[in-house]
């Protein structure tokens, strides 16, 4: 593992680790402020009862519940009596129906349209003029798919609500791959990382199949993180709209109940997902790379 590589680890676990050290404040904090009873947020955070307490210090607040979050003990739901872990756990499992082929739908099409523009200039032309499309907020593209499913007749409680969600989440991304494809094709066409190996007397195919097409890869990667933290940030835009009970919805009715436990749970749960995401892409991007070698 190089210098770099050593550097962008240590950040991410240092972040995750400072994360799960702040959020057993937020009871604290909730408390402190008098926004919530402590009977209420100790008794969901904590599973604790204060009637069998005579004092419960800040300390004893913090350090419990930091304890709990270690071992994937999120408490109970102060609005449904289910275990946070368990909400978490079920919308986890439903928006990954969702996200999962959007992101293989996203790079697909974007990568197809991508290199369908950059090798016609009449297709380009059209791209360029249709882009306005992509910037339609992403709850209207949700409920013209709903009106346009009732319209034909399909019942939005089946498994297509499930198709038209991803189709809704993938639009954007697909115009942002579509555009890091052109602008990689465009730029490694013109690099002096081509000329240079043009003139050690390596021909363009093999420049491409050797090392340009890694470059793509590692620049689809480049965003992969922030195509996921955005799938998940609009999850509740198309979930509301098809009834589907995922992450996205399940987080702002939490956030409308004041259901601490779930909220921190998912809290917890995105931090984490997003800090190992962040670390395998890391990892790979700098294994694929060639203009760096191990120190």
């Amino acid at each position: 593992m190089n210098e770099r590589m050593q550097k962008r680890v240590i950040y991410r676990i240092v972040f995750l680790a400072l994360t799960v050290l702040v959020i057993p404040l937020v009871p604290i904090v909730i408390i402190f402020a008098g926004v919530s009873s402590p009977e209420y947020v100790i008794k969901g955070t904590l599973n604790m009862d204060l009637s069998q307490m005579q004092a419960v210090s800040y300390w004893k607040i913090y350090s419990s519940f930091l304890r709990n979050i270690i071992c994937f003990d999120w408490g109970t739901s102060t609005a449904s009596g289910q275990s946070a872990l368990s909400i978490v756990s079920s919308g986890m499992l439903e928006s990954l129906k969702i996200i999962i082929p959007s992101i293989i739908i996203s790079y697909i099409i974007g990568t197809l349209i991508g290199i369908w523009a950059e090798k016609s200039k009449k297709a380009n032309s059209i791209w360029n003029k249709s882009q306005f499309i992509f910037y339609i907020p992403m709850i209207v593209i949700s409920y013209l798919m709903l009106y346009f499913l009732s319209f034909v007749g399909v019942d939005f409680l089946s498994n297509v609500k499930y198709v038209a969600a991803m189709i809704a989440l993938s639009v954007y991304p697909v115009y942002v791959i579509t555009n890091a494809l052109k602008k990689t094709l465009q730029e490694l066409g013109s690099s002096d990382f081509l000329v240079f190996h043009m003139a050690l007397g390596f021909s363009t195919d093999e420049i491409w199949e050797k090392f340009c097409y890694k470059f793509i890869v590692i620049d689809y990667l480049s965003f992969f993180e922030n195509m996921l933290i955005f799938m998940i940030g609009f999850l509740f835009f198309v979930e509301t709209p098809f009834g589907i009970h995922g992450m996205g919805y399940k987080f702002v009715i939490a956030i409308q109940r004041f259901d601490y436990p779930v909220i921190i749970g998912f809290c917890i749960f995105g931090i984490t997902l997003l800090s190992i995401v962040g670390l395998i892409v890391e990892a790979i991007k700098l294994k694929l790379d060639p203009r760096l070698t191990s120190v």
